[in-house]
C-alpha cells in the first residue's frame, strides 16, 4: 500500500471514530468517556445499566438540549421532614406569648406586608393568591434541618455534603428513553431538578426498577 493510501486510511478511521463519539447525547449508552465526548468534558457513568453519558458538576446552563441538571441525594439520608416555607425563613410572623399577640423575627415591621411563599403542588396546594404565612407556618420560622443540611422543596432535609449534580436526559414518556430505562418525574428517588425557580419539576430517564 502506498504512503498516500495509508494516510487516507488513517484519516478515514479517525473520522469514523470522531463521528461515532460526536453523535452521543446525554443518557446514551457507553463504555468509556471517549464514547460520549471526544474533548473530555463528559463522563460515562458505568454504574448505570449499559453506561450513561453525562456531565458532572452541572448548573442550570451546562446541560445540552433534551437534558437537565439534577441534584442527587442518597435516599437513605432523606429521612428528616422539614417545611421548605418555614425553615430558617427570616421575616415570618411568630406566635407570641399567652396574650395571643404576634411578634416578628428579623426586625420585620408589623406593616411590612405579606411574606411571599411560593406554593409547591402536592405540598401546600394553593387556590390562588398568597396565603397568610401563619396558615402555612403556624409556629413561625422552623429549624428542623441541621447546619449542614438544606430543606428541599419536597419537604425533606438533605445533607449538603452528599449532593451530586449531573445532567440527565429529559423525557415526556417511556418512548423517549432507551431500552432498560423509563421516564419518571423528578422529586423522587433522590433526584431533584436544579432550578432557580421554586418547585420546578421535569421528567428524566432512569433505569427500570430504580
Amino acid at each position: 500500500m502506498s504512503k498516500r493510501a495509508v494516510t487516507m486510511t488513517v484519516l478515514a478511521l479517525t473520522a469514523a471514530t470522531a463521528l461515532s463519539s460526536c453523535g452521543k447525547n446525554i443518557g446514551d449508552d457507553c463504555m468509556t468517556a471517549a464514547d460520549c465526548n471526544s474533548n473530555g468534558t463528559w463522563i460515562c457513568d458505568i454504574s448505570q445499566p449499559g453506561g450513561y453519558c453525562t456531565i458532572l458538576g452541572c448548573d442550570e446552563t451546562t446541560c445540552p438540549s433534551s437534558s437537565a441538571c439534577m441534584r442527587y441525594f442518597p435516599v437513605q439520608f432523606l429521612t428528616t421532614p422539614c417545611n421548605p416555607y418555614c425553615e430558617d425563613r427570616q421575616g415570618l410572623p411568630t406566635p407570641a406569648g399567652a396574650d395571643g399577640g404576634m411578634s416578628l423575627d428579623a426586625g420585620m415591621s408589623l406593616d411590612a406586608g405579606p411574606v411571599s411563599l411560593p406554593m409547591c403542588p402536592g405540598i401546600f396546594p394553593q387556590e390562588g393568591g398568597q396565603p397568610d404565612p401563619l396558615s402555612v407556618c403556624p409556629d413561625g420560622p422552623t429549624n428542623d434541618c441541621t447546619a449542614d443540611q438544606i430543606c428541599l422543596d419536597v419537604g425533606l432535609c438533605a445533607p449538603r455534603s452528599t449532593e451530586v449534580r449531573y445532567c440527565a436526559r429529559t423525557c415526556g414518556s417511556n418512548s423517549d428513553c432507551r431500552g432498560g430505562y423509563v421516564c419518571r418525574p423528578t422529586g423522587v428517588g433522590g433526584a431533584f431538578l436544579l432550578s432557580s425557580v421554586p418547585c420546578q419539576q421535569t421528567s428524566i430517564c432512569v433505569p427500570t426498577g430504580n
